[in-house]
């Protein structure tokens, strides 16, 4: 359903392309107000969103601990999604959302950093929402953060100990485990033998927090982005750690695995995946899906004047994002700053298309031999497969998956416009 826009918000719309710089950030998700002024309702995603809202909420009476994947391709809009989630969950759930990446380092996270993580936000924000954990509960944790972390503390000025901010201390220890190899290295050393322990804390103090008459709802975002072969392990090897919280959780996950050998033992573990598509601006034919197309437009018209943009351009832009939504942002961005570098007034498609070539150089230089060979047969049939060479191609956006009645994939229009250029698009 589209929404209309009332002329009030039209008169507010920028009026200059030095305002899209501000209203189009592809590294910054819907929250708080930008959600009721710039969201907006496509099909499929909230079937997706009903679905996970569903669950939780007939979770509530059976109390079970449901563990659920939320996956979608890097940039298709998951944050935003599970913003507003929560945000109609909050009188429900006692509810921890936290971005992993902003306390440790994208290429290098573990099962150990990724459940010590869930006892710090848990304390954090038991704490900020000023919800007694029990003296003999804070007691055991503080124990255990010292007897854990004694080996990186001996130098300091202030040890883990009675009086001290156990949250508050968690949380600055994870800056410098994202900062400081040696003190990572000698955590994870600390704590992997005693990830038992420390799961019973943490189920301990979901037991206190509920005693609130909220159940506690992690949800752990943009571990989608760690690379492969680190989700494999994450979640397929350690499942078993990540599944034993007494609480509902939410574990973002990449979309690639989806086409892992492994993926079905995955997902045994775990109660559901539920899949957030990119929006379809075309059929699996190659015809256009107006709906959708018409979708990606109104992204632009809840922000600007769509007079901003030259005759055909927009249409273009929005064919080369393959419809995530963060790469049509990105590309909208970088060609406004483009044509306000040239000294005009609007973004012509000459200019977007600068913009495109020079993402084409990006994809260029991630492509291998092996990996011209699998994209032909993508271009070719469109189908996903379990294939451990396409699960590269899928993570780094070459190849985008999309869903009607069932899933099928495409090549990035971007990556396809590079092998076109190349002459080696087989017929179909």
């Amino acid at each position: 359903m589209f929404y209309s826009i009332l002329k009030e918000e039209v008169q507010l719309m920028a009026g200059d392309l030095s305002d899209i710089y501000h209203l189009f950030n592809p590294d910054t998700a819907l929250i708080n107000g930008d959600l009721n002024k710039y969201y907006f309702e496509i099909d499929q995603n909230e079937l997706n969103i009903g679905d996970l809202k569903n669950r939780l909420e007939l979770g509530l009476k059976t109390r079970e601990p449901i563990k659920l994947l939320f996956t979608g391709h890097r940039g298709s809009g998951k944050t935003s999604i599970l913003n507003r989630l929560t945000s109609n969950l909050d009188d429900r759930f006692f509810v921890v959302h936290y971005n992993v990446l902003d306390l440790l380092d994208l290429n290098d996270i573990t099962y150990v950093d990724v459940v010590f993580s869930i006892l710090a936000k848990m304390l954090e924000k038991a704490q900020n929402d000023g919800v007694e954990l029990g003296t003999d509960l804070n007691d055991r944790a503080e124990r255990w953060g010292s007897s854990i972390i004694k080996t990186i503390t001996q130098n300091d000025s202030v040890g883990v100990g009675v009086g001290v901010n156990l949250p508050l201390y968690f949380i600055n220890l994870f800056g410098r485990m994202k900062s400081e190899t040696g003190t990572l290295t000698e955590v994870r050393k600390q704590i992997e033998p005693r990830v038992s322990e420390l799961i019973s804390i943490i189920n301990d103090a979901i037991a206190e927090i509920e005693k609130n008459d909220k159940q506690v709802l992690v949800i752990i975002d943009n571990l989608e982005k760690i690379d492969s072969t680190k989700a494999l392990n994450l979640f397929y090897g350690h499942a078993t750690q990540l599944t034993q919280p007494l609480c509902k959780i939410i574990y973002t996950f990449p979309i690639s695995l989806k086409s892992s050998e492994k993926f079905m033992q995955i997902k045994i573990n775990f109660s559901d995946v539920i899949i957030h598509p990119n929006i379809k601006i075309h059929e699996r034919d190659g015809s256009e899906y107006q709906k959708g197309i018409g979708f990606m437009k109104e992204i632009v018209s809840k922000r600007v004047s769509t007079d901003l943009f030259e005759d055909d351009t927009l249409e273009y832009i929005i064919d080369m994002s393959g419809g995530v939504a963060r790469e049509y942002i990105r590309i909208i961005r970088d060609s406004a700053i483009r044509a306000l570098t040239r000294g005009k007034t609007s973004i012509s498609k000459d200019i977007a298309m600068e913009v495109v070539n020079g993402l084409k150089n990006l994809y260029k230089a991630q492509l291998s031999d092996k990996d011209y060979e699998v994209l032909k047969n993508v271009y070719k049939t469109k189908d996903i497969k379990r294939d451990e060479q396409l699960v590269g191609l899928l993570h780094n956006l070459s190849v985008l998956e999309y869903k009607n009645a069932e899933s099928w994939c495409d090549l990035n229009p971007i990556v396809r416009s590079i092998l076109d250029e190349k002459g080696i698009l087989p017929d179909k």
